[in-house]
C-alpha cells in the first residue's frame, strides 16, 4: 500500500513540474516565461521569428515606457523591425546569458530618439 501511495505522489509531482513550465521535449523555453526573462541565448537558440518578433515590440514597449516615452504607444513596424535586427546584433556581441530586457534596455538608451519615432 505505501508503494502505490508513493508511485502516485512521484506521477502528481511529475504533473505538477510538467504544467508549471518546464522546457518542452525540443528544448524551446515555456512561453510563459516573459520574454524580458530570456536570455540571449534563447533568442540565438530557441526562438523563432515569430516570437523574435514579438519580444523586440514587447521589449521596445517596455523601453519607452520606463523613460516615459510613451511606453503604451505601439512602436511603427519599420522602427520594430529595426530594434528586432539591433536586438539580434547586439546578442550576438554579447554575452549569452545577458537577459533580453537588460540588452533591450541599453538598445534603447543608446538611440532613444531613434526608437521614440
Amino acid at each position: 500500500m505505501r508503494r502505490v501511495g508513493l508511485l502516485v505522489a512521484v506521477a502528481v509531482l511529475a504533473g505538477v513540474v510538467t504544467a508549471c513550465g518546464s522546457d518542452s521535449d525540443d528544448g524551446s523555453k515555456d512561453s510563459s516565461v516573459p520574454y524580458g526573462a530570456q536570455t540571449c541565448s534563447d533568442w540565438a537558440g530557441h526562438m523563432d521569428d515569430s516570437e523574435h518578433w514579438d519580444a523586440a515590440k514587447e521589449l521596445l514597449t517596455n523601453a519607452k515606457g520606463s523613460d516615459g516615452t510613451e511606453g503604451d504607444k505601439a512602436p511603427s513596424t519599420s522602427i520594430i523591425k529595426q530594434f528586432e535586427a539591433d536586438l539580434g546584433t547586439a546578442c550576438d556581441k554579447g554575452s549569452s546569458d545577458d537577459l533580453l530586457a537588460t540588452v533591450a534596455d541599453d538598445l534603447y538608451a543608446s538611440n532613444a530618439a531613434y526608437y521614440s519615432l
